[in-house]
């Protein structure tokens, strides 16, 4: 598969773990749905942030030369 598919399939799974975070975490629905693009852009920020951190790490300790 090509690396886009693999990106917006990861886009998509991560959106429903959001969104479903969102509505145990709130009382009420309104809320739930307000604070879902602002979730969402933590958790793709924070996924994108450990990746980075493992492709320094790897650069580092685990590449072939």
């Amino acid at each position: 598969m090509k690396l886009g598919a693999h990106v917006g399939f990861f886009l998509l799974l991560s959106l429903a773990i959001v969104v479903l975070g969102a509505f145990y975490s709130e009382a009420d629905d309104a809320p739930a749905l307000r604070s879902v693009p602002r979730r969402y852009a933590v958790f793709i920020g924070a996924c994108a942030a450990v990746a980075g951190a493992m492709l320094v790490l790897e650069y580092l300790f685990a590449s072939v030369r």
